[in-house]
């Protein structure tokens, strides 16, 4: 990582503000002098080698506080969408940042400010831009919401992996603005119920929040049971990729590459040893600390793609799209139904996908019609499953408090002014 390249790629995103060139040039040679001031960029252009997360996010910390906008500032209604404080990618990030640039668009019919932040800790790490796929969002760190003086309502959207800590991480400065505020609306991205803590643990957030509420991101967990668990208000938000910019290869046109997702699972060492073994012309690649667009090109070229995560996701459908087949092992907790098992590229079991992927794999690339037709049903299941319009009317609800199963006991809850802040 070159850290003054970084800082002068952010610098000339900020100066975009400006309205015209003189001013974009005044606002760039400003930042600059601010980093170089700060030590956040070398006069010399030296290289730093290596990614310093706290030099990054002290740089991050300087654009932030010179770009907070306007109108976040004065708002008095504001959603936040929370992410992580490194800039990397994952299929829960890029949802985050796709819901709140859709929000945003939608501001006509909320009336919320929407703003992405990262998450508050105490180590205080953040970032400016994340650069692993295009989006337009600064991100800014929790503790400017401070800076809100105006703010009556908030409306917070935080990953479930957070929640259970969320109260925890906060200063006590944060906490006494939230308490502050008229009302505090609270939704938890529930994209992997895996990560969802247990519902104890969600005593903390529930007593801070005026309205706790959860989005699942798949329909297998869409149902009043997981309500009831949670004792939330429950919406359906199935995440949608837009893959409009990235054409499809033919069988034809598909290289002798099998890629595979960078999770650990136990049975991957042995599953992908006996792929060398046995295929030895295909060229096995781990997607692992690429961007998007560098995932989305080895998703058209390959042949085959194995995803050893939650099964039903990005690693499974992307290359799909793009005219390939991908192989998982089913997950009941993320596939929408039983019925996947059906289909050639899903295994019932780890110990089923080490013994068969290999047979499989050949018989498809020896049969270029059963490989086309493979790939056609699975297109036909997600296009029953997502469509951008539906995707864009659960974000409308999301927004407008819209929600679908309601838990069938209400559990009482602390108003937030009923907590206590530790000494």
């Amino acid at each position: 990582m070159h850290l003054n390249k970084t800082m002068r790629l952010i610098t000339n995103v900020v100066a975009f503000v400006g309205r015209n060139k003189e001013e974009r040039n005044k606002i760039r040679r400003h930042l600059i002098q601010r980093c170089v001031k700060l030590g956040l960029i070398d006069e010399k252009a030296t290289p730093v080698i290596g990614f310093d997360f706290e030099k990054l996010s002290s740089a991050s910390s300087v654009l932030q506080d010179m770009s907070f906008p306007r109108e976040v500032r004065d708002a008095e209604r504001l959603i936040v969408v929370m992410v992580p404080e490194h800039d990397t990618i994952s299929g829960g990030i890029y949802s985050m940042f796709s819901i709140a640039s859709h929000l945003r668009k939608m501001k006509r019919e909320h009336g919320y400010e929407v703003i992405v932040m990262t998450r508050p800790q105490e180590a205080g790490l953040t970032y400016f831009r994340n650069t692993n796929f295009l989006n337009s969002e600064n991100v800014y760190r929790f503790s400017m919401l401070q800076r809100c003086s105006n703010l009556k309502e908030l409306y917070l959207h935080i990953p479930e992996y957070t929640a259970s800590n969320f109260f925890n991480d906060l200063s006590k400065k944060d906490i006494a603005f939230l308490l502050k505020l008229d009302r505090l609306k609270i939704n938890l991205l529930n994209q992997n119920i895996k990560l969802m803590p247990a519902p104890e643990a969600l005593d903390d957030i529930r007593a801070l929040a005026n309205d706790l509420t959860q989005s699942v991101a798949h329909h297998s967990y869409f149902s009043q049971e997981i309500a009831d668990t949670y004792n939330l208000p429950t919406l359906l938000l199935p995440a949608y990729t837009d893959l409009s910019a990235y054409p499809q290869a033919s069988y034809e046109e598909k290289e002798k590459l099998i890629i595979y997702s960078p999770d650990n699972a136990p049975h991957k060492k042995a599953c992908l040893k006996k792929i060398k073994e046995e295929l030895p012309d295909f060229e096995l690649v781990e997607i692992r600390d690429i961007t998007f667009d560098r995932f989305m090109d080895l998703a058209t070229r390959c042949m085959f793609s194995i995803t050893f995560g939650e099964g039903f996701d990005g690693y499974l459908a992307q290359p799909i799209h793009q005219g390939g087949l991908s192989f998982s092992i089913f997950e009941e907790e993320f596939f929408p139904s039983g019925h996947f098992l059906e289909y050639q590229n899903i295994f019932a079991s780890p110990e089923e996908m080490t013994e068969e992927i290999c047979a499989r794999m050949l018989y498809f690339q020896r049969n270029p019609d059963e490989y086309k037709k493979l790939n056609r049903q699975w297109i036909e299941e997600y296009e029953k499953l997502y469509s951008y319009d539906d995707y864009c009317a659960k974000i409308r609800k999301l927004a407008m408090g819209e929600f679908e199963i309601f838990p069938l006991t209400t559990e009482e809850k602390h108003e937030p002014r009923d907590l206590q802040m530790s000494s």
